[in-house]
């Protein structure tokens, strides 16, 4: 099994791939199991591999999960070198960093690649493997990502902004009045009869608005005249289901999409 990570800002979200059922080279992979543990400040080797060991346990209903490699993707060297570890700890190897110079089955048009997120080309080759350019990833976690691809298989670029939890922590701290309200549940109008349901809806509207607004452009921009152009749209992210659900463009919403992408990348550079 392969064990593949995710390193973000917030959690570290990690699933087991069963790469010899999967021994068709194209096909998208699924996950066994997939899960998340928070991230916590000086959390060593030890306590990480114990966390996803243990889940992994009850998860699967077994003594120990067959491990015998690992994958990873991260955008937090802070907390990189003590995951890295717990994976050896986990599948006795070192794991597999997604970083530049992996072979990713796509070109990315950006004035420099190897400055391009680790997250980012993970999500872009499980995006690829699952849907037919061009296409749209929109990625909601602490920050926001929009990632292009043409119907080259070229990532022409992205667009981050802040996050749905770092504006509502931004507008709590700086304006007096406005407390922190919750980012998720409920019918939400879209204008407010409240201050929590105003706040609400400004983030929320705000971002789904936001994200119809690039689509419309980013599908103008890859239009012709003669023929306007079809995009797929895919979302993940944890903010994601609830920014998406208030958009007039509809998005196919996939939990797992990094991990996918980064067993994708592990299968293309290490089993092919």
């Amino acid at each position: 099994m392969l064990l593949a990570i995710d390193i973000g800002n917030t959690s570290v979200a990690f699933g087991l791939f069963d790469m010899q059922a999967d021994a068709n080279m194209d096909a998208p992979l699924e996950p066994v199991v997939l899960s998340r543990v928070a991230v916590r400040k000086n959390a060593s080797a030890d306590e990480y591999a114990v966390m996803m060991r243990e889940i992994l346990r009850l998860r699967l209903g077994v003594n120990e999960p067959e491990i015998d490699s690992a994958a990873i993707s991260s955008v937090v060297p802070s907390t990189s070198l003590a995951v890295s570890e717990a994976a050896v700890i986990l599948s006795g190897k070192k794991p597999y960093m997604i970083g530049p110079g992996v072979r990713t089955g796509f070109r990315i048009g950006i004035y420099d690649p190897a400055c391009l997120g680790a997250d980012i080309v993970s999500n872009a080759a499980a995006s690829l493997d699952l849907c037919q350019p061009p296409l749209v990833i929109f990625d909601a976690g602490t920050a926001n990502t929009i990632t292009v691809i043409d119907s080259d298989r070229t990532l022409t670029g992205t667009v981050i902004s802040p996050g749905l939890r770092i504006s509502a922590a931004a507008l709590s701290e700086h304006a007096e009045l406005l407390d922190s309200v919750p980012l998720g549940g409920g019918k939400l109008p879209m204008i407010g009869r409240d201050t929590e349901e105003s706040v609400r809806a400004g983030l929320i509207y705000g971002n789904s608005m936001m994200l119809d607004g690039f689509v419309r452009s980013i599908r103008e921009s890859l239009s012709s005249k003669d023929k306007p152009q079809t995009l797929s749209l895919i979302a993940t992210g944890e903010f994601a289901p609830v920014i998406i659900e208030h958009c007039r463009n509809k998005f196919t919403f996939d939990e797992a999409l990094t991990l996918k992408g980064v067993a994708s990348l592990y299968r293309r550079n290490r089993l092919s």
